[in-house]
């Protein structure tokens, strides 16, 4: 069939409009929604897996990261083999399993949580004399204090379970009180409340164990009331029990069991010898997890932090713990720690001070854990020392490495930069560029304020070539120069041959295991128009279980760990674009198998944001506090 040209104009026109509204549908799907002046209820300090919200006036699906906050009126839901613990700010705890979604609205004094399927444990504060309001299906639970839990399957009715305190209930107009030890049923022919006819009494619910190294050995006890035998004891990987791990008839009122890593779900089975009918306990939910290390990231043990005049600024970082709701640190003087000089309670992994003197310094962190009786974790003890000097340190060389060889394609790339490190008290940098090592043919003569020089690559052209840098402070007072650094233009560069090494075992030849820091490297990215930084890498030779991936901005003085992340892919998009501002980078990519450590590589970029910022942090005066913190989420 032969189209005339109207026919072809308008189909031209339709598959325009069709790519057109696809680029913008998956704009709308990737996009991080902005929470901007909306009220925040609590946060999400713990989470397994895929746990997604939906703002009231969106139709999108949000994922939540730890510590993400959590804004009134959303929806959550949880995907398979997915949980989460969520803290209001009144200090009400919501544990959510699996396959579960509610909505939260605590506007005013009547708080609602409207409940659609799943199972969800709520620990509401004591001290909070309001009411929660759980709403599901025409019925409804009032928690006054306490522990209750809620289960809702699919196509069933709605099960209360009462761990602790009171709770009222009400369905078609009817009113009862449901105490400790006690369960309801929600029929169509009304509420039926039970004795809980066995308890479970270790481990808790929502308890936590390490697994040291595969598996833990975990002991299971209950407690069961008169007329009642024959316990049945069920492990489930899902809180429906569709995934049974463990399934016996138990002699006595405890036994052990051997759990690896993971989210599990118990219960009792006991027959009433009256009825010969099973009746079953509540659900408890309990975290086997692998122990992650918990360290000091930064300063380094023993790092010396010089100054002239300008106190420097100490930004102290630490890993960060999935398992933990919250950080003490504490500074001292001492090893002892006794009289620390300052205490501080943050969710964050990350603190910065201007206003610390000369002198040595101790540093640790305390996690608080998010799981009832667990230990918290603590760091080991650092330090590190403050020392004024009578001259500023010469800049160093970052990149390129000394003798260096730089291709025209890597130019042509952006892929070629000067970058040096310097110090908070140089205002600016004198660069000199020359074709001998004694730098008196100079062929680039120039100041700037940054650590980096992207110099005109076509006025050098090829060839061997010198470099050296000096500091200036604001008085004008100059540095020792550094040291002269060599790099060589040349057109192309000599590719490697890869000899291949004949293994007697030619089924299985080793493989070496290898990573390569794809983007961005060595390169300056233009973030005009861009809605997210695109992190590439490739690893061969094994495989991984995640990717830790540590981005830091670089300062004439420093490093600061600007945000962390974990990931299963080999890909990462930063799409939280408010915490980059133009200058160099660098990022840190960590492999893990097994929960072991077994590589890791860098990369160096430069950002230029160009009119993606029009406000600069430099435009706005803070005029009190007089000291802010910045934290890193």
């Amino acid at each position: 069939m032969n189209l005339d040209k109207r026919d072809s104009f308008v189909l031209l026109i339709l598959t325009c409009i069709a790519i057109f509204f696809s680029v913008l549908f998956y704009l709308d799907l990737n996009r991080k929604i902005d929470i901007g002046d909306r009220e925040v209820i609590g946060t999400i300090f713990f989470k397994n897996n895929i746990v997604q919200r939906k703002f009231e006036d969106e139709v999108i699906w949000e994922k939540l990261e730890n510590n993400s906050p959590l804004i009134n009126k959303d929806t959550i839901r949880s995907e398979a083999f997915s949980d989460a613990i969520i803290r209001l700010k009144d200090g009400t705890e919501i544990n959510i399993d699996e396959n579960s979604m509610f909505n939260l609205d605590l506007r005013g004094e009547d708080p609602n949580l409207e409940f659609s399927e799943g199972s969800l444990q709520v620990k509401k504060n004591d001290s909070n004399s309001n009411q929660i309001k759980i709403t599901s299906s025409g019925s409804e639970i009032n928690v006054d204090s306490g522990n209750v839990k809620i289960e809702k399957a699919k196509d069933q009715e709605l099960s209360l379970f009462v761990e602790k305190g009171k709770t009222t209930v009400k369905q078609n107009g009817k009113s009862l009180d449901v105490e400790q030890g006690k369960k309801a049923e929600f029929k169509k022919t009304g509420i039926e409340i039970k004795k809980i006819p066995i308890v479970l009494t270790s481990p808790p619910s929502q308890k936590l164990f390490y697994a040291e190294p595969n598996d833990v050995n975990v002991l299971f006890s209950w407690k069961m009331e008169p007329g009642f035998d024959s316990p049945y004891l069920e492990i489930s990987r899902s809180p429906n029990f569709s995934l049974t791990f463990f399934s016996e008839t138990i002699q006595g009122n405890k036994t052990s069991v051997n759990l690896k890593e993971g989210t599990f779900y118990w219960r009792v089975k006991v027959k009433n010898q009256k009825t010969n009918e099973m009746e079953t306990s509540e659900t408890n939910k309990l975290f086997v997890s692998k122990l992650e290390p918990f360290l000091g990231e930064s300063p380094s043990q023993g790092n010396v932090f010089p100054f002239v005049q300008i106190l420097p600024l100490v930004t102290v970082s630490w890993s960060k713990l999935t398992t933990a709701n919250s950080y003490t640190f504490y500074l001292s003087d001492s090893n002892s720690f006794q009289k620390p000089l300052k205490q501080m309670e943050t969710t964050a992994n990350q603190i910065s001070f201007d206003d610390l003197k000369e002198g040595t310094y101790f540093w640790k962190v305390i996690a608080k854990s998010s799981f009832p009786d667990t230990k918290d974790r603590e760091t080991k003890i650092y330090s590190f020392s403050i020392k004024k000097q009578n001259t500023i340190p010469a800049p160093k060389w970052q990149r390129p490495n000394f003798d260096a060889e730089i291709s025209l394609e890597e130019i042509k790339l952006n892929q070629a930069i000067l970058i040096w490190e310097g110090n908070a008290e140089i205002h600016s940098y004198h660069v000199k560029i020359a074709k001998d090592v004694k730098l008196t043919n100079l062929v680039t003569d120039t100041e700037t304020k940054s650590n980096f020089l992207v110099p005109n690559w076509n006025v050098l052209g090829q060839g061997q070539y010198y470099v050296s840098i000096i500091g200036k402070t604001k008085e004008g007072k100059e540095t020792e120069p550094s040291s002269t650094l060599s790099f060589t233009i040349i057109d192309k560069k000599k590719k490697t041959e890869v000899i291949p090494i004949v293994d007697e075992n030619k089924n299985n030849p080793p493989q070496e295991t290898k990573l390569e820091i794809l983007s961005p490297n060595g390169s300056i990215v233009q973030m005009k128009g861009k809605t997210s930084l695109d992190f590439h890498w490739k690893l061969s030779g094994t495989t991984a279980d995640k990717f830790d991936l540590v981005l830091y901005q670089h300062f004439p003085d420093k490093k600061i760990a600007i945000y962390k992340t974990s990931t299963k892919d080999s890909s990462f998009q930063l799409k939280d674009l408010s915490i980059l501002d133009e200058g160099s980078f660098s990022w840190d990519l960590s492999v893990y198998k097994n929960s072991n450590f077994v590589l890791s590589r860098k990369g160096n970029f430069i950002l230029a944001l160009d009119q993606l910022k029009s406000l600069k942090p430099t435009d706005i005066e803070f005029i009190s506090p007089k000291r802010l913190y910045k934290e890193k989420r």
